[in-house]
């Protein structure tokens, strides 16, 4: 028996953890795969020496990243420190861009507030715009997970964030451009850009909190294993 373990980066929930191990385990020779979504590692045990290339197209088709111990001078913590860091910084910049739409999109349209709110911040097309930045520049990631996800017929948190937010987008836009299209309608019509932004900056913002908190953790749990004697001295009575 083989046992082959390196990290998958990208993954959120628990439906992650469940979709790589399925991929893994559809690898020939792969008898058993186990997917930790707390430290991002991922073990195969196979009958055979398995191809790296073969684990990471298993991988990337189903919407993640593989990180695998290749340099001598760079072990698989570092590896996988590296990458945390990496994906904390992005998570960061696009929570905060998302939120600073959200600021104007909010006070634009919240009852109240709207009234103190700047003309430009009140203007359809603005809000189209600002939306869409938000949609599928910040929120691109959800569409791609989906996109991977749907392939395999599988369904997860990114599928959820995708519909809910653009279904409340494509409307608002059709409100926007083709108003004349509900004009026989008895109601009043509202657009809801906000929805959609406040839902994609609320994600972004708590996998960044969730990412941080990971990694002062993982940190923390290295440390404590660091402390663990060494050595031990065995005192035998005669």
């Amino acid at each position: 028996m083989i046992k082959k373990a390196f990290a998958i980066n990208g993954m959120h929930c628990a439906s992650c953890v469940y979709v790589n191990e399925q991929a893994l385990k559809k690898i020939p020779g792969v008898i058993d795969a186990v997917v930790n979504l707390a430290n991002s590692k991922a073990t195969i045990i196979a009958k055979r020496e398995i191809d790296f290339d073969q684990i990471k197209k298993a991988v990337e088709n189903v919407g993640y990243q593989v990180i695998f111990e290749e340099e001598k001078d760079e072990d698989l913590e570092d590896k996988i420190k590296k990458e945390k860091e990496k994906e904390l910084k992005k998570l960061k910049t696009k929570s905060f861009i998302s939120l600073f739409f959200v600021f104007f999109l909010v006070w634009a349209t919240f009852p109240y507030l709207s009234s103190t709110s700047p003309t430009i911040f009140k203007n359809f097309y603005f809000q189209f715009i600002s939306a869409s930045i938000v949609q599928f520049w910040v929120g691109g990631e959800f569409y791609k997970n989906t996109i991977s996800a749907l392939k395999h017929r599988q369904a997860n948190m990114d599928t959820l964030v995708v519909l809910g937010t653009t279904v409340a987008y494509i409307y608002s836009t059709i409100l926007v451009f083709f108003p004349k299209l509900f004009l026989g309608l008895k109601t009043e019509l509202t657009l809801y850009f906000d929805v959609s932004v406040v839902i994609i900056a609320l994600v972004f913002l708590g996998r960044y909190l969730e990412a941080k908190a990971k990694t002062k953790t993982n940190e923390a749990l290295k440390k404590l294993m660091e402390l663990q004697a060494k050595e031990a001295n065995l005192i035998i009575k005669n």
